[in-house]
């Protein structure tokens, strides 16, 4: 049986607890007097490259706006024993604290990047800095221009700012197939679905947003990778300006293999976005979004993610609970899914099938292994279907088809009402 779902978080005024002196950022130079250091900067982190999670922090221990960094991690291993090793030396040449600790067991689900996120927001509580910065510890073209743009946004007093940037035409597919479908589905009227990358760890929160969070039982309970959907209702539920600060290099991380790579967080993604789906819609918040600039060739030419591996995914053996749970599928979804019991079928994945698909999931998925394996087959079907299909359009025509497949889930007859 589902949980009951959390109230959703109460309205907060946005206030303005930056309105000491604050000069624009120098970026990464020496520090300036004039400048007030008002940031803790926070890394979650699990089993990253030591070097490039050490660079990192050690940008963000060199801004001049960030008074103090935190490195989370998941657990005492070796990308925290080089972590805590190096942060005294930074410290020294910096002049700014930087800790490294274990994350806390805060919430209910599966102990992931959420409790890490909520361990940072509870230290952040309980000390006297005005803004909370989170970034992926593996990004491996971070520098002082991220923590610049948030920066300069949360001076014009934006109380929430969102960093997005190009990503490849199959890249980002469950931010694309999942969760700003379900927010457009569920909340069509809100600018949850407008939001570029609701999925994206690399965000600013001043102190009233950060606060509220970390006392809200909704955030609290999410551990796993479901975090950051759950950020995405909550912050915009809060009803405080919104700002999309665009990184126009890119976020260069490690990609992944097969679709297989990321199962655990397509399932915990949806689960949120489900979770989200039966709570109130939000109102609209003032929501400004800095404007994009055409990708370059190293992100157009990218391939998300191993399209050969993926599709022997399709015929894998299935368990006897997901056969059984995909016969409980309408006939014009269960017949083809189960078809790749004899032969990879997924061209009849278009997106109108596809929307269709998340509202019958909407409706009767249960977190059970069978329901589990069943979402993963039909979210492969789908994008292997992309990606063999309107992907080839090129990188401007494939992302304009992927923001219309969202566009169209808005349109009158899709929209959810009330509690399952």
């Amino acid at each position: 049986m589902a949980r009951p779902l959390p109230a959703p978080p109460a309205r907060i005024p946005c206030s303005r607890p930056e309105a000491r002196p604050i000069t624009r950022s120098p970026g990464s130079g020496p520090r300036s007097g004039t400048v007030t250091r008002l940031s803790l900067v926070a890394f979650p982190f699990k089993s990253e490259d030591p070097a490039v999670a050490v660079a990192n922090l050690e940008v963000a221990a060199r801004h001049p706006r960030v008074r103090r960094v935190l490195a989370v991690g998941s657990g005492a291993d070796a990308t925290y024993r080089s972590l805590a090793e190096f942060a005294p030396a930074l410290e020294r040449r910096t002049d700014t604290p930087v800790e490294v600790i274990v994350q806390e067991r805060i919430g209910d689900r599966r102990p992931g990047k959420g409790d890490g996120m909520n361990t940072a927001l509870r230290r952040f509580r309980h000390s006297d800095h005005q803004r909370i910065h989170f970034y992926d510890a593996d990004i491996t073209n971070f520098d002082a221009t991220w923590i610049d743009g948030a920066e300069e946004a949360a001076d014009r007093h934006f109380p929430v700012v969102r960093h997005y940037f190009p990503r490849a035409s199959t890249d980002a597919m469950i931010t694309w197939m999942v969760t700003r479908p379900v927010f457009a589905l569920a909340h069509p009227d809100s600018i949850l679905w407008e939001i570029r990358q609701p999925l994206g760890g690399e965000l600013l929160l001043t102190r009233d947003v950060a606060v509220a969070l970390a006392d809200d039982h909704l955030v609290a309970a999410r551990s796993d990778w479901g975090i950051d959907t759950v950020l995405t209702y909550a912050t915009v539920a809060l009803g405080g300006p919104v700002y999309e600060h665009y990184v126009a290099e890119g976020k260069q991380h490690a990609l992944y293999g097969s679709l297989g790579d990321i199962r655990q967080m397509l399932v915990e993604c949806f689960e949120a976005a489900a979770a989200v789906a039966a709570l109130p819609s939000p109102g609209r918040p003032r929501h400004q979004v800095a404007p994009p600039a055409p990708a370059g060739p190293a992100i157009a030419h990218k391939v998300g993610f191993d399209i050969e591996s993926t599709i022997h995914l399709l015929i894998a053996p299935w368990s006897p609970e997901a056969v059984s749970a995909a016969a409980e599928l309408p006939a014009d979804l269960s017949r083809p899914l189960l078809a790749n019991l004899v032969r990879p079928t997924f061209s009849f994945m278009d997106g109108a099938r596809w929307r269709r698909t998340l509202q019958v999931l909407l409706a009767h998925y249960e977190p059970t292994p069978g329901w589990e394996e069943v979402l993963f087959r039909l979210w492969v079907t789908r994008v292997l279907a992309y990606a063999t299909g309107e992907a080839l359009y090129g990188h401007a025509g494939a992302m304009a088809v992927l923001e219309e497949q969202v566009r169209r889930c808005t349109r009158p007859g899709t929209k959810r009402s009330g509690n399952r």
